[in-house]
């Protein structure tokens, strides 16, 4: 059997790219979902070349041999930073400007979900964070209206956050399907949002191996001189061979590392 192991979250810059490859098939690694790295943008312009450069590390990943999944979308913290340049009117405008170009590149095959998206992670003054959900409810519907993934960021989310979360989206845009990047380990109970959990010891022995509806991903940050901030980068790999050590089945490991295929593709 060909074990699938997929990493539901990584960034790589372009100078990590050999030692993300080496490390990562070395480990056992077969797939990844590649997010680009749009944290220090602040007008459209920036947000369209990090799309370009994330589509071209993924080729360099497929041509050493990973499967890649491709997420390309305007990351929500820049807000703070756009304001210093911006109004809000403005803001929101570069925002759905940045979502339209996301979807044209995913309607060209070149990408696969739109993402990092949606709120802060830490406290803000609540007018930046009522513009934000604003932002991060257009963005919902303009993936909504083309079936297009969408991969949230926001602060911690427990059961009720995540069906208050779902709710309130599909409130106002339709059925959507999402993924809570760095998820608690709530695997019931989410309201259909998708979680991806941090690859610890604890997370991945308590994953329901066999089901679909969830992923494992490390959030490995692309920098070669930190490699273990977050998780690193061989964590996914590492955890489905404790698994497998631990007696859980190879079939019920491969059918939700799978999941994948289904949801993305």
């Amino acid at each position: 059997m060909n074990l699938t192991i997929f990493d539901n979250h990584v960034h790589i810059k372009n100078e990590s790219i050999d030692f993300y490859v080496q490390g990562y098939k070395k480990s056992g690694g077969t797939a990844l979902n590649l997010i680009n790295l749009t944290e220090n943008c602040v007008n459209l312009e920036c947000f369209i070349a990090e799309y370009e450069r994330n589509i071209k590390v993924s080729r360099i990943l497929r041509e050493s041999g990973l499967d890649v999944i491709v997420t390309i979308g305007p990351y929500p913290i820049n807000i703070l930073a756009m304001h210093k340049i911006f109004n809000s009117t403005e803001i929101f405008e570069i925002y759905r400007m940045a979502t339209k170009h996301a979807i044209k590149l995913i309607s060209e095959g070149k990408a696969n979900a739109i993402g990092e998206v949606g709120r802060f992670h830490f406290e803000v003054e609540r007018t930046y964070q009522e513009e934000a959900n604003e932002i991060l409810k257009m963005i919902a519907c303009e993936a909504h209206d083309q079936n297009i993934p969408l991969i949230i960021h926001s602060e911690s989310l427990d059961d009720r956050g995540m069906c208050q979360l779902s709710n309130e989206l599909t409130k106002s845009c339709g059925s959507l399907k999402i993924v809570k990047h760095f998820s608690k380990p709530i695997y019931n109970l989410n309201c259909g949002i998708i979680p991806s959990v941090p690859a610890s010891r604890d997370n991945a022995r308590k994953a329901p191996w066999g089901k679909k509806g969830f992923f494992l991903e490390t959030d490995f940050a692309g920098d070669e001189n930190n490699p273990n901030f977050v998780l690193p980068l061989d964590s996914v790999p590492r955890r489905v061979k404790m698994l497998m050590q631990e007696g859980v089945d190879i079939d019920n490991i491969n059918s939700s590392m799978n999941y994948y295929k289904d949801f993305y593709i």
